[in-house]
């Protein structure tokens, strides 16, 4: 599969931006944190409730399938907001709000 400039460009950067940065801002978050051990309860219940092997192999594969293709939502997300910088800026300048960060000095 051929690669976009932007995926050639920010690759590594993305994976550690999406993939851990966020990740872990997401874990420091009581709403996400409260989503997630949810999400977990009704697994683990759901799973308890199974009565095969194949059953339970089943909805282990299904978990790795949505975990796999929220992770492939995170990047198109992160994608979206490189694409989408230069307009959401200039719409926040409207109401006068500045999300420059001026760490570099």
């Amino acid at each position: 599969m051929k690669k976009t400039a932007v995926e050639r460009a920010f690759i590594g950067l993305m994976e550690e931006r999406i993939h851990q940065v966020a990740r872990e801002k997401a874990m420091n978050d009581p709403e996400y944190a409260s989503a997630d051990e949810k999400k977990s309860s009704i697994f683990e219940r759901l799973r308890d409730s199974l009565t095969t092997e194949k059953q339970r192999s089943l909805l282990d594969d299904l978990e790795g399938a949505w975990t796999y293709a929220g992770g492939l939502m995170q990047e198109f997300a992160y994608r979206q907001g490189i694409e989408d910088s230069p307009m959401i800026h200039n719409e926040l300048k409207k109401f006068g709000i500045s999300v420059s960060n001026d760490s570099t000095k």
